[in-house]
């Protein structure tokens, strides 16, 4: 890929859907991207390849920020609680039952119902900052179902991704600020954000771990 077909990009996401996100880490750029090309092809190694076709890199950190949510005097930010019920699936379930079915109790024991509590954002846009190529992120947020936790069960659904061209990059730093997690090695002097052993590039499920400098931002008023 040549840099020349790679420039500074602001992403613009809207949302049918409250987004479930997790309490560790905010939602990357470039998590998204691997997550779409692995649907695609879900060799690690070749997902890292079309990654390198679609988003700069230097210092082994992708140009991607985080999901930054918008803020504007008609469209507000709404935390929620979601509850989700988790029950056995019968039909698929092949474990080893030591009675009949029908006298296993769903409202006691190990079989009984869960009540899982998740947080969740409902914003009308979140955007994104990268530098990359335009037509290739373009592609890849199209194809996937949703942004966050629990996207196949309707969370974070998308209602219009929109890519444009801008002038600088601000996929690491907006307004001086933070606006991805970067490792703490990458710095010469101390930055004023909190450190949490974390990780830095996809994956986020099974890459390294190391002390990361972590945004306190995720907010963009417009």
């Amino acid at each position: 890929m040549r840099m020349s077909e790679f420039n500074p990009l602001r992403i613009e996401v809207d949302m049918m859907t409250s987004i479930v996100h997790s309490n560790t880490h905010p939602i990357h750029l470039d998590g998204l991207l691997y997550w779409a090309i692995y649907s695609m092809n879900n060799n690690h190694e070749k997902i890292i390849e079309v990654l390198d076709e679609t988003l700069s890199k230097s210092q082994d950190v992708y140009h991607a920020s985080q999901a930054l949510y918008e803020k504007s005097s008609s469209h507000n930010i709404l935390a929620k609680e979601i509850t989700r019920i988790t029950r056995t699936d019968w039909k698929e379930f092949d474990g080893i039952l030591t009675k009949p079915k029908k006298t296993i109790k769903e409202n006691e024991g190990v079989f009984c119902k869960k009540f899982t509590l998740k947080l969740a954002t409902q914003v009308k846009r979140i955007i994104f900052f990268a530098h990359g190529n335009h037509e290739k992120i373009q592609f890849y947020l199209n194809s996937i179902l949703g942004i966050g936790l629990q996207a196949n069960s309707g969370f974070g659904e998308i209602a219009k991704v929109k890519v444009v061209r801008i002038v600088d990059d601000h996929s690491w730093f907006l307004d001086e600020k933070l606006n991805r997690i970067l490792p703490k090695s990458m710095f010469y002097m101390s930055r004023n954000e909190p450190v949490r052993s974390c990780r830095y590039k996809p994956n986020y499920k099974s890459s390294d771990v190391v002390d990361c400098y972590i945004p306190t931002n995720n907010t963009l008023v417009v």
